[in-house]
């Protein structure tokens, strides 16, 4: 599946995908959801064990210029 449409069906949530399609500069075009979560540990702890070419990536707005972010966990 397209990362974009991958990213509308699972709004505001962490993904993991397995990477299926990628351009000439490495970036993914599509690819396999192998998790998706409203948790950011979650998908990072599920990600430790797998061997695949992966993307993790969230798929809620994005700060705006000149906004920081921080991550507690």
């Amino acid at each position: 599946m397209e990362i974009e449409k991958i990213k509308k069906k699972y709004k505001d949530e962490w993904l993991l995908i397995k990477i299926t399609v990628a351009d000439d500069k490495d970036q993914p075009i599509e690819g396999e959801v192998l998790l998706h979560s409203k948790s950011r540990d979650e998908v990072y702890e599920a990600q430790k064990d797998l061997k695949d070419d992966l993307y993790i990536t969230y798929s809620g707005e994005l700060p705006k210029k000149g906004f920081a972010v921080a991550f507690c966990g």
